[in-house]
């Protein structure tokens, strides 16, 4: 069969007009990276003041008598039963020298809670092992107190408060106060109790 250069051509030009109308196919798109996790981020640490050092108060505050919490504070069996804060004299006796192993001008009192109950000489029940903290610092002005103690069993002990003066005037008007006098952060041993409130009570 002979084919004419005609039909040659026209072939050619068919081809050629066939390669120019199909459209390149652009490469597939690369698939997204996977997302890169990152770890959240470590909380901050708990500022924690250093505890005080020394013996200070200043003033002639009347801020003693017997601080209870008004909520239970507990360390395993041992349960913090009261702070006892002295007179203005008890606080210059104790800075001038004059101390003893049983008595500060600030003590923080806690009963082990798994020891017999026994009645006291006031004619209360407490519990036969009681431990009572005695200071290694303190400072004092009337309207903040910061202690620092240590217990053989309950470790290092540091309170940092502030004394409501108004309800502290009512509650000494009274002799006694259910309602919260002072407020603040109670650390025993690795444990720490923000927000510690306490109630007062004059005394006998």
């Amino acid at each position: 069969m002979r084919i004419s250069s005609l039909t040659l051509c026209a072939v050619a030009a068919a081809a050629l007009l066939a390669g120019c109308n199909r459209k390149e196919e652009a490469p597939p798109a690369p698939a997204p990276a996977p997302p890169v996790e990152t770890a959240p981020a470590a909380p901050e640490p708990e500022a924690v003041a250093a505890p005080v050092t020394g013996f200070h108060h200043s003033g002639n505050f009347d801020a003693a008598g017997y601080y209870m919490p008004t909520q239970p504070v507990r360390v395993g069996a041992w349960e913090l039963q009261q702070m006892g804060v002295g007179a203005v004299s008890d606080f210059a006796a104790w800075e001038q020298g004059d101390r003893t192993s049983t008595f500060g001008p600030i003590v923080l009192e806690f009963a082990d809670t798994s020891s017999p109950v026994q009645t006291n000489e006031l004619g209360n029940e407490t519990h036969a092992i009681r431990a009572r903290i005695l200071p290694s610092g303190y400072s004092m002005d009337g309207k903040t107190l910061r202690f620092a103690g240590r217990d053989p069993k309950l470790g290092e002990v540091t309170f940092e408060g502030t004394l409501d003066t108004a309800a502290m005037a009512s509650a000494k008007a009274q002799g006694a106060s259910e309602q919260p006098v002072l407020t603040g952060v109670l650390r025993v041993g690795d444990v720490t109790y923000a927000n510690t409130k306490f109630s007062f009570y004059a005394g006998d």
